[in-house]
């Protein structure tokens, strides 16, 4: 899957980019707040995952490309489930 994005592809143009001249961005923190109750979808492979999701913000932060992994792993796998 490919996915658009703005960045340079090539090395030609990622060498062509001036990086002395820019600023560094200054980022806002997001005031979204987390859903507490996530909306069962009736797919029981995305509920699981839903739920797992929804209990992130215990989890240390570190830790949280791990527990997205194994989330994105086990939908892959119900995925490859249902082709069979």
């Amino acid at each position: 899957m490919s996915e658009l994005n703005d960045h340079p592809e090539s090395a030609a143009e990622m060498s062509a980019i001036d990086v002395d001249g820019l600023e560094p961005q200054r980022v806002e923190p997001h005031d979204a707040p987390w859903p507490d109750d996530p909306t069962a979808t009736g797919d029981g492979a995305v509920d699981s995952a839903l739920e797992r999701l929804a209990g992130i913000s215990t989890v240390p932060v570190a830790e949280h490309s791990g527990v997205y992994a194994e989330i994105h792993d086990s939908l892959m796998a119900s995925l490859d489930d249902e082709e069979r």
